[in-house]
């Protein structure tokens, strides 16, 4: 019969363990904000059938808010703004549920998060809309890729 070895005094307490998954899931949610910004991502959707995504234009057109450059900002992707405030909103919950219990558990629970959710699946459905109204001719056509 296995009988395990007694914990050592070096185990990780649940604290630490909250405390270093939240720290690199921050990091990696700033390395992945850092790569948008330096426009080192692609959209992988684009690359592959050469036509933009629903999607396509928002990282561009927050930018261009973050300049003040209303123009471009409807130009590229009027709701790209809504959608990443959304999901840095979601990113947050993230954090806090891990640093809390170190998973995603609490994540989209809550009035805050029923309301990120709704949003975000909103966001979304208008964006293919905006995204179909444009291959039809609409708000100055498709996004340049």
């Amino acid at each position: 019969m296995y009988v395990s070895p007694p914990a050592s005094p070096l185990t990780i307490t649940p604290r630490s363990v909250r405390l270093r998954r939240g720290v690199l899931t921050a990091a990696l949610l700033a390395v992945f904000g850092c790569l948008l910004y330096v426009k080192a991502l692609p959209c992988a959707f684009a690359s592959v059938f050469h036509q933009p995504c629903p999607g396509c234009g928002s990282t561009r057109a927050v930018l261009a808010l973050l300049r003040g450059d209303g123009a471009d900002v409807l130009r590229y992707n009027p709701l790209g703004p809504a959608m990443a405030l959304l999901l840095g909103v979601l990113g947050v919950q993230v954090l806090a549920s891990i640093f809390k219990h170190g998973d995603v558990r609490n994540v989209g629970e809550g009035r805050l998060g029923s309301v990120v959710k709704r949003g975000i699946l909103l966001v979304a459905v208008l964006e293919a809309v905006l995204w179909i109204a444009r291959f039809f001719g609409a708000f100055g056509g498709p996004v340049p890729v």
